[in-house]
């Protein structure tokens, strides 16, 4: 697999949504300026800079004072509701083990510079601030430097310096054991495809220098991309990792093997997931006490040497402990919402359909409803392969007259009274209304439900010969049918298609549907082994790695579902896939250009410019437009905003000022 071919799932941590809070990054300056702190929880809190549990640990010895625990010039976070109360458990819970997003998104979005809250998805870097470091880039995002704060320690209490993010970067990141198919292109010169200048200026200082522009580096950092499981990171415990690294231990091989798995490569990438190795030492507000796994519950603890305080100088976090429950179903975390049993929670249970049951059992349930608008652009997107190995079929995908004949033979209406509760509106896969990159052509084209049109341009497309059961005859003479893969993890998708079959079959073209595994979708997608696959569709952003965007411009391989071939070709520059008309290269050349461009405006401008390409080209034939999810809040969980923006939710909001109590 080739170095661009490496891209990072993007799923989940998609850019976009709405403005809501004010933010400041200095000692006297309010992160949640909205309104005067409640004197009544001054009061309870008068005196306290940290939380009981740590003032009897410093009393007895066993804890250094809290000002040697603090660095220099800790973050000021103030209190959104100004409840400052110390103590209590925040109860949530996780769909399966394998909902970590929800660990990584609530409990440790600490990454080495992080969304402001009011978030709108903008190019540049006004939206980004300093988190566990400062930092600054040159004029043409060639320099990249970041200096650590002053005095940052980790949980253990050792120093967090340069050293650990010199490691992480050169001895993680760009080992080639962890990382066989090459280092992740984010640290490489786009030009070049080279590593870039890694070097240490001072005890706090790394500065990373490239030949070409790399803009979108700072923006995957506060996507949360490297903080994930496995051999990733950019600000890992050099202290405490260096033991299961063979250029600092010549036995760690033997460790693997004692701990039974195949090399040292695999022990440091299971030891690098916090969730089930609760001795990494961590930057998080809370670290791990139960690991993921070890029971049914995942449990964690206040962080002593966490590194931000509240606008009186008090140690943040306030909520001493966390119980993330495992649940196998979404069904029973509906249940155990509906009886009020975690004290802030969303995700899994938000759907459109939940809202009224949700909404009724308020009272009963003793919680309050926060609204997440969404950054998912379409409920259900088909895209239909256009690189299809079959030559009949890659022709006949590859005719726009053909998708926009299926586009007008869908009844939105009906799917969405049907599946979504009648939440949302006819749309294509498109950037909403409030986005900088909107293009109405792109979002409204060919979505009213008219049988008359969608034969006119099923005719237009050469299938006017048709069997006697009605089936239209493609040009090897046998009747058309489009085969439609969908997840099974989009059970929304699966009930949706047959509205959609069902109108298809009616204007002559058979579909058919499997379901499989997400693994199987994914897999067959790669392959191009498939006639078309539902999915949802993200939100539009620049900059971006190489393989993002997919949903517009055929970049990933692994995603792009109308047009694998072509991705494959722009992945390996030519050498493999399938060679793109000249408006999809000349799109292609247009996100090159865009994702390596460092001014702001000129971004803007080149995305606007992909899109319209997208939208003459028609890749995906959408379905409607994604209702906002929401959550909910014990009526004594404080600091919660009626509004949150759902990129890297809830951690975006500063969860370390979240507060229990009266």
């Amino acid at each position: 697999m080739s170095r661009e071919q490496r891209t990072i799932g993007r799923r989940g941590l998609l850019q976009g949504g709405l403005g809501l809070l004010a933010v400041a990054t200095v000692p006297g300056c309010g992160f949640f300026d909205t309104k005067p702190a409640g004197s009544g929880a001054q009061v309870a809190a008068a005196g306290e800079k940290e939380s009981p549990m740590l003032k009897a640990l410093v009393d007895k010895g066993s804890l250094p004072p809290l000002e040697q625990r603090l660095p220099k010039n800790p973050p000021v976070i103030k209190p959104l509701a100004g409840k400052a109360q110390y103590g209590g458990t925040w109860r949530s819970a996780m769909l399966t083990q394998e909902d970590t997003q929800w660990l990584w998104n609530g409990l440790a979005y600490e990454p080495l510079v992080r969304w402001k809250p009011d978030k709108t998805g903008k190019p540049g870097y006004d939206e980004i601030e300093a988190n566990t470091a400062e930092y600054t880039v040159d004029a043409d995002s060639k320099e990249i430097t970041f200096t650590l704060r002053e005095g940052l320690k980790w949980s253990d209490g050792k120093p967090c310096t340069a050293d650990d993010m010199l490691f992480t970067l050169l001895e993680v990141q760009c080992d080639t054991g962890l990382h066989p198919d090459g280092i992740y292109d984010a640290f490489a010169s786009p030009d070049t495809g080279k590593l870039a200048k890694i070097e240490k200026v001072d005890d706090r200082t790394v500065k990373l220098s490239y030949t070409a522009p790399q803009p979108s580096l700072i923006s995957q950092i506060a996507d949360g991309i490297f903080l994930r499981e496995g051999a990733y990171g950019m600000l890992l415990p050099k202290h405490y990792f260096q033991q299961f690294h063979l250029k600092y231990n010549k036995n760690a091989n033997a460790l693997a093997k004692k701990a039974g798995v195949g090399s040292w490569t695999d022990l440091f990438a299971q030891k690098q997931n916090p969730w089930t190795n609760p001795d990494q030492p961590t930057l998080a507000p809370w670290k791990v006490t139960t690991a993921l796994g070890k029971g049914s519950a995942v449990t964690l603890t206040r962080n002593p040497y966490y590194w931000k305080v509240d606008d009186q100088g008090r140690q943040l976090p306030y909520i001493d402990a966390c119980r993330v429950e495992v649940v196998q179903d979404a069904q029973v975390e509906l249940l155990k919402v509906m009886n009020g049993e975690f004290g802030m929670q969303y995700r899994n249970f938000g759907t459109p359909q939940n809202k009224p049951v949700v909404a009724q059992n308020r009272e009963k349930g003793g919680y309050k409803i926060f609204e997440v608008p969404t950054q998912l652009t379409n409920t259900m997107i088909i895209g239909i392969n256009q690189t299809h190995k079959d030559p009949v079929k890659r022709a006949l995908f590859a005719n726009k007259e053909f998708r926009i004949g299926l586009s007008y033979a869908i009844n939105r209406k009906e799917i969405i009274d049907a599946v979504y509760a009648g939440q949302g509106e006819a749309w294509q896969g498109a950037p909403p209304k409030d986005s900088p990159y909107y293009n109405e052509q792109l979002a409204t084209q060919y979505l009213e439900f008219d049988v008359a049109k969608a034969n006119q341009h099923l005719d237009a497309a050469g299938l006017t010969k048709k069997a006697a059961d009605g089936r239209r005859l493609g040009a090897d003479g046998k009747p058309v049918s489009v085969t439609v893969l969908v997840s099974e993890s989009f059970p929304d998708h699966v009930e949706a298609i047959e509205f959609v079959k069902k109108r298809w079959l009616a204007v002559g073209v058979e579909l058919r549907t499997q379901a499989v595994s997400e693994d199987l979708y994914k897999e067959r997608v790669k392959a191009n082994d498939h006639d078309a696959g539902t999915w949802t569709s993200g939100t539009f952003v620049l900059p971006t790695g190489t393989g993002g965007d997919h949903y517009w411009v055929p970049t990933n391989d692994g995603s792009a579902r109308y047009g694998v071939g072509w991705a494959q070709w722009y992945q390996t520059h030519g050498k493999e896939g399938i060679t793109p008309p000249p408006e999809v290269q000349k799109q292609l050349d247009l996100f090159t250009k865009a994702r390596n461009e460092p001014d702001a405006a000129k971004t803007l401008d080149l995305g606007k410019q992909v899109l319209q390409i997208a939208a003459d080209q028609f890749y995906y034939i959408g379905t409607s437009s994604v209702p906002n999810t929401y959550g909910v809040v014990k009526n004594d969980f404080h600091n919660v905003p009626e509004q949150m923006i759902e990129a890297v939710a809830p951690g975006i909001v500063h969860p370390e000022q979240f507060s229990i109590g009266a």
